[in-house]
């Protein structure tokens, strides 16, 4: 017998019995004939009732759990450690802000004639403007990528401009004929339609079955896409529900970072911006070579809040670095063999009336997707309680922390300043970015406080960021956050 009733309902092996429930009531609402007339879906839904009655049912669980192969009961190769700010809350009349540093680490070891293969989406811009060196750059590197993808994976390339073609259907590497022919004769027309490129990537990438390890999108642009914006951010959230992913290169100064940081982040991805070849090809080796060591996919922190608790802000720390679209669940992309993922939590805290004991600041759990396992579905539960106190003496928080908010801060500084450039606040923003210099400076980051300075003498005169001054400071920043592995403190 298969471990098939776990999976039908998305539930670990050792789930508790309102964790049965409720993934049952979840997936039959979706799969009920009443609400979806397809024939296959009526199938499914006897199949998941038949996996809700065993399961539901200790006696019968216990028979069915016994029939299982060693291999399904394994224990998680993942482990979590939590710091916060603060070992005790202060009674407070007024909000104050708590911050929590979540790391998520696999100490496991691949085994790599086991690991099931991954299909990789590479969706390329060639618009007009991508004419000339960065049609070439991408060209080049797009030949040369396949060198990182195991003979088993899947590799499937899509050009678009205001219409997509398919250059490469899903194809294994090892039966790849002509790939650098096929590239080659990709010319530039015709201006930037984001959707219809992302639609055609995705379409591909759902050919692949789901047992695969990593089904991932990536997405080379120079420009901004217009009118189509809602669509993307809809099927990206549709593709998110079905285990696929996404990140974004940019290129030049056109493109819209704020916007593609807000589309990838909704499965976890990140953006990188592209200054020189060297920059393209090591983001694809070292992205192409990660994905040969995934662990898990699907990374998701659910999360539970009082209501006098609220997330303001998330920000990934590891593997990849940037902001984190806030939701339940929060994305959190893939986690690596030997790797692991650090997330910044700032959680604003309403009064504390002088008589609370103690407060949970966060319950939930950290779910995932294990697609070489039997059990396909793995989960940590954690609880983030701490004493609350009227009188606190002084603490300084934990290394890791303090400095990840010590870098966080010059992030947000940039992000602030242009924020007020856009709404016309140009005092506020020069005032800022110069503070921004002077902790650069500081921090011995000469060239980043240069460019910086530069920039807000330019705003001054001109009232805007030059053409690529906000995405140099913005990604330079960015770059500050970069941490150590797990366990320093």
């Amino acid at each position: 017998m298969t471990a098939d009733y776990y999976n039908l309902l998305g539930l670990p092996f050792d789930a508790a019995p309102e964790e049965i429930r409720s993934a049952y009531f979840e997936v039959a609402r979706r799969l009920h004939p009443d609400a979806n007339p397809d024939p296959l879906a009526r199938e499914q839904f006897l199949r998941v009732q038949e996996a809700y009655d065993f399961l539901s049912n200790p006696t019968k669980r216990k028979n069915y759990d016994l029939t299982l192969p060693d291999m399904a009961k394994i224990p998680l190769a993942v482990g979590t450690s939590i710091r916060i700010s603060r070992s005790v809350i202060p009674a407070m009349n007024e909000p104050q802000l708590i911050y929590a540093l979540i790391d998520l680490i696999c100490t496991g070891e691949p085994d790599l004639a086991k690991l099931p293969p991954s299909s990789i989406c590479l969706v390329l811009d060639r618009s007009t403007s991508m004419r000339g060196e960065r049609i070439e750059m991408v060209k080049a590197n797009v030949a040369q990528l396949v060198r990182h993808l195991r003979p088993y994976d899947l590799i499937s390339i899509v050009a678009f401009s205001d219409r997509a073609e398919v250059v490469i259907p899903p194809t294994r590497v090892n039966e790849l004929t002509k790939l650098e022919g096929k590239i080659s004769l990709l010319g530039t027309s015709g201006s930037t339609e984001l959707y219809q490129g992302l639609e055609a990537g995705v379409d591909l990438l759902r050919r692949t079955p789901e047992n695969f390890l990593v089904r991932h999108l990536v997405l080379l642009t120079d420009g901004h896409t217009y009118g189509d914006e809602e669509n993307c951010l809809l099927l990206a959230r549709t593709a998110q529900e079905e285990n696929i992913s996404m990140s974004a290169l940019g290129f030049g100064s056109e493109w819209n970072d704020s916007f593609l940081d807000q589309l990838v982040s909704i499965s976890g991805g990140t953006t990188i911006f592209v200054t020189s070849p060297k920059d393209l090809t090591n983001y694809l080796a070292q992205k192409m070579e990660s994905i040969g060591v995934a662990y898990a996919s699907a990374v998701n922190l659910e999360i539970e809040n009082d209501p006098s608790l609220e997330i303001r802000y998330a920000f990934r720390l590891r593997p990849d670095l940037g902001p984190v679209e806030i939701g339940n669940p929060i994305p959190l992309g893939g986690l690596n063999y030997g790797k692991g993922i650090s997330l910044l939590l700032e959680i604003f805290v309403d009064a504390i009336p002088p008589h609370t004991r103690e407060i949970d600041l966060g319950k939930g759990r950290i779910v995932f997707k294990l697609p070489s396992q039997l059990i396909t579905t793995g989960r940590l539960n954690f609880d983030i309680r701490r004493p609350v106190a009227p009188e606190v003496e002084r603490e300084i928080p934990p290394a890791a922390i303090v400095e990840a908010l010590s870098k966080l801060t010059l992030y947000r500084l940039q992000d602030r300043a242009r924020s007020e450039v856009e709404n016309g606040d140009i005092a506020d923003a020069t005032k800022h970015l110069h503070h921004l210099a002077t902790h650069l400076l500081a921090r011995g980051d000469r060239e980043l406080a240069h460019t910086v300075l530069v920039e807000a003498e330019h705003i001054q005169q001109s009232r805007r960021f030059s053409k690529d001054g906000d995405k140099r400071i913005k990604y330079g920043t960015r770059a500050l956050l970069l941490l150590p592995g797990p366990g320093v403190e």
